[in-house]
């Protein structure tokens, strides 16, 4: 899928120089309000007694808001290729694991921040003003812990379908709403401990990552 869309957004850009463009360039600023869930498994290895331990948790759903910022070229009149960017995307509540540090009694908490969430996108608006997006993503995500060690940073790629309806306004304004879909790759991370005679060593993994935003954009082009 992310081949497909990838091929399109490329073809789009290549062929940008030889369209005839109407508003050439618009920037816009957008406010997300999305539900997020994944499936997580941590594991605790080399506990007191010398007992791995795993935790699973299957869909765990949580809701965040975040702004974001876009910068659109218009190829014609119905077609747009664009890119978003959000500085500082959704953060996952804090997963505490009880007694589950390296003496059996210390509690284990971990969160993760979504950030730099940039999406490359091809948009085709119809003349009734209602659209359909496409795009690929990628973010960073900063996994941070108490008691279990340093997670380092990770990055996912991604890819978002939308759709939407967009009202204009006088001096090149508009309203956006809009509904989308997110899906990301697979993460993987350990606090970076080899040794299992000195330490505990965890290891956390994070899997279909999805999501479902609705987004409010106020776009002014020129």
């Amino acid at each position: 899928m992310k081949k497909i869309i990838l091929s399109i957004v490329t073809a789009a850009f290549i062929s940008a120089p030889a369209m005839a463009f109407e508003d050439r360039l618009s920037v816009g600023l957008s406010y997300n309000h999305g539900v997020y869930a994944a499936d997580g498994k941590e594991v605790n290895q080399n506990r007191t007694g010398g007992t791995d331990r795993t935790t699973n948790v299957t869909g765990k759903a949580f809701v965040d808001t975040y702004a974001s910022v876009l910068v659109e070229l218009s190829l014609n009149d119905t077609v747009s290729i664009g890119v978003d960017y959000a500085f500082d995307a959704p953060q996952t509540p804090k997963n505490i694991n009880s007694g589950e540090g390296g003496d059996g009694t210390t509690d284990i908490e971990v969160e993760a921040s979504f950030e730099d969430l940039t999406t490359v996108y091809l948009l085709a608006k119809s003349d009734l003003g209602v659209y359909a997006k496409v795009g690929i993503s990628q973010m960073d995500i900063d996994v941070t812990s108490k008691n279990a060690g340093t997670y380092p940073d990770q990055s996912t790629d991604g890819t978002t379908a939308a759709i939407g309806y967009e009202a204009e306004m006088a001096d090149g304004l508009a309203i956006r709403a809009e509904v989308a879909y997110h899906s990301f790759d697979d993460v993987e991370a350990n606090n970076g401990i080899t040794s299992s005679n000195s330490s505990q060593r965890n290891e956390i993994t994070v899997s279909n990552m999805e999501g479902a935003t609705a987004r409010v954009s106020l776009v002014k082009s020129f």
